[in-house]
């Protein structure tokens, strides 16, 4: 069974709608671990060595945060640095990193509708565009890149039946790493 690391980069779960729906409707599947980053390091201060470990421990890893100025939020991106480090999460050689082979799962939220995200929209680009440091990240550390998660308009627009719906194939999602 592949062991799934949830690592939730969401200043406060607490004021959360979208992004605590998300990680509900999978807190309770056996193989998921769920990671809060702001509830386990309110100071910043990252155990980069603690945290290693999780990561060494899992075989799938969700980054689950909402989008921030087009980026992650910033303890996410602290975590980044102290976590993906050289010659552990990534080599300058080709020699398999730590992290090589691991499967790895973008999952945000937007404030705004989909349509926002398009080169038309007001954006005028992708989530995936706009987050494409996510995908050289991990293409870095050697990860099996999976299918960006993105559920939009959790600020405007979405529904009640929407977010339920989002929630049932975020668990289905991360469900089917347990086989």
């Amino acid at each position: 069974m592949s062991k799934v690391l949830l690592v939730v980069g969401h200043p406060d779960l607490s004021r959360s709608k979208a992004n605590a729906a998300l990680v509900d409707a999978v807190r309770e599947l056996a193989h998921v671990t769920v990671h809060d980053l702001y509830a386990t390091y309110p100071d910043f201060q990252v155990d980069a060595d603690a945290e290693r470990a999780l990561l060494a421990e899992h075989d799938v890893i969700v980054f689950q945060h909402p989008v921030f100025w087009y980026n992650t939020t910033p303890l996410f991106k602290q975590w980044q640095d102290k976590v993906f480090t050289l010659d552990w999460a990534f080599t300058m050689d080709g020699s398999a990193s730590r992290l090589a082979g691991k499967k790895a799962v973008v999952a945000v939220t937007a404030g705004v509708p989909a349509d926002h995200y398009t080169p038309e929209g007001s954006n005028q680009a992708t989530l995936e565009t706009l987050l494409s440091n996510w995908h050289a990240t991990l293409r870095l550390c050697q990860f099996d890149i999976q299918p960006m998660v993105k559920l939009y308009g959790t600020a405007f627009g979405l529904s009640e039946e929407d977010l339920a719906t989002a929630a049932k194939q975020y668990n289905e999602l991360l469900a089917s790493f347990a086989a």
